[in-house]
């Protein structure tokens, strides 16, 4: 828990210190004075004053967003020799652009993330299809066992993550997911999944896969313990590495995506497994945990033993050199722009589930097993919160930048400022549509933390 919280606090703090500095940079850009520049709301907690304009610098107390307060006549007295560097001052495209600067960060951020991983190289799963559900929508259009996704849409893929969030765009843009397949026998084929009016079923939550009617391919591993995870409840049962596992409560166990699957359906119930150790066999009885992703997931704390030659056929590594992994930053960048635009649009709409939005619960949670992955799945978390964090600034809700820029347009249009009344109603209009959403997004976090 307490992991989770550092982690969400560092990563979202890193996401808010560049969406601030776009606007900070502009503005001095634009010559406009930078009061203060505060990583967080509420009380400062540590502050530094520095350069020709003193401006203060500080990290608040609530680490959940932050901003830069610039000179205004609106909110300040401004001296004489000061008010042609007020921010109500200026024209209306340079506080356009200001306002356009902090979610123009985020967008370039995630593209600085995006080309990071693919120089390094970013770890996935083959597309190689599992299991397919007889009389599916998978099964109908010719999907079968062993095939591989090469192109979803007209995007080439290698990932099974790829492949996902493309056939979800494809699902919001017209509800037709069209597939480029290569069989076990290296033919390539071609389908197109009508899901008409199943959009907002097969964009819930882990719904996609099942709904389709298929799995991903899982090459067979024996059920031979490699580690057990101390103090886990295998630990606690005596399990050692070595150990063979032959049954789960008298179920023989052909492999471990089998036992993994028992595993996972018998949160916090006692278990009996029939191990071989050293040509002997043993009962051993567990009593399981539930999983810290998951409460409704049980947990026993082993790893498998996996064949490195077998795990390797099945590994995309996603790595490109400059100028190529610019370029597929880019349109990464533009592609999950669109998906979260879609996404958000079709979800006030009620097109698609509500479900799908998630809270800083939920981000939280995240943060913290994407911390415990490693630095690529850190940076493609943090690339996605911060297209997010991009896009939803755009919207024209008054307190956000969107809505700031929309007052700056009428302005621009009618030849004066709204009256400060409109404003206020506007204002007070938006903090209690962003409350909504936050109290939302907190009930779904709670919903899938807790299995409520």
């Amino acid at each position: 828990f307490l992991f989770s919280i550092v982690a969400f606090v560092v990563l979202v703090g890193v996401l808010v210190a560049v969406h601030e500095y776009g606007h900070y940079l502009v503005a001095r850009l634009c010559n406009v004075k930078v009061l203060r520049y505060s990583i967080g709301f509420g009380k400062v907690l540590w502050s530094k004053r520095t350069g020709l304009d003193k401006t203060e610098y500080c990290l608040s107390a609530i680490p959940l967003g932050g901003y830069v307060q610039l000179l205004d006549e609106r909110s300040e007295e401004v001296n004489e020799n000061e008010k042609h560097r007020a921010f109500n001052n200026q024209s209306a495209t340079k506080r356009i652009l200001i306002l356009l600067a902090g979610p123009f960060a985020n967008f370039l951020f995630a593209i600085v993330a995006y080309m990071t991983m693919f120089s390094v190289g970013v770890p996935g799963v083959v597309p190689i299809i599992g299991e397919i559900e007889s009389g599916s929508i998978a099964w109908q259009n010719n999907l079968r066992s062993g095939d591989q996704i090469i192109n979803v849409g007209e995007k080439e893929v290698q990932t099974w993550q790829a492949s996902l969030i493309s056939m979800i765009g494809e699902i919001l843009d017209d509800e037709q997911i069209n597939i480029t397949l290569k069989d076990k026998f290296g033919n390539v084929k071609y389908a197109t999944l009508d899901v008409t009016g199943r959009t907002k079923e097969l964009t819930a939550p882990n719904a996609l896969m099942p709904a389709l009617g298929f799995k991903p391919f899982v090459p067979s591993i024996k059920p031979i313990i490699e580690s057990v995870i101390t103090d886990g409840p295998a630990d606690r049962a005596g399990l050692l590495p070595e150990d063979v596992i032959q049954k789960v409560d008298d179920v023989d166990i052909n492999n471990w995506s089998q036992f993994a699957e028992i595993i996972v359906a018998k949160p916090n119930q006692n278990i009996q497994l029939e191990i071989k150790r050293q040509n002997r066999t043993y009962l051993k009885t567990v009593l399981l945990d539930s999983s810290a992703d998951n409460n409704n997931h049980g947990f026993i704390g082993l790893k498998a033993r996996i064949d490195q030659d077998q795990l390797k056929q099945y590994q995309a590594i996603q790595k490109y050199r400059f100028p190529k992994s610019l370029t597929m930053a880019i349109n990464e960048t533009n592609q999950m722009i669109v998906l979260t635009l879609n996404m958000l649009g079709k979800m006030i709409s009620g097109q698609i589930s509500g479900k799908n939005l998630s809270g800083p619960v939920g981000i939280a949670k995240d943060a913290g097993t994407v911390a415990k992955r490693g630095f690529i799945a850190t940076l493609s978390f943090m690339a996605i919160i911060s297209i997010s964090l991009g896009v939803l600034n755009l919207f024209p809700i008054p307190i956000v930048d969107g809505g700031q820029i929309v007052f700056v347009l009428v302005e621009k249009l009618i030849g004066r400022p709204l009256p400060e009344k409109v404003q206020i109603v506007f204002q007070q209009f938006g903090i209690g549509a962003l409350l909504f959403l936050m109290l939302f997004a907190l009930y779904n976090d709670l919903i899938r933390i807790f299995g409520w």
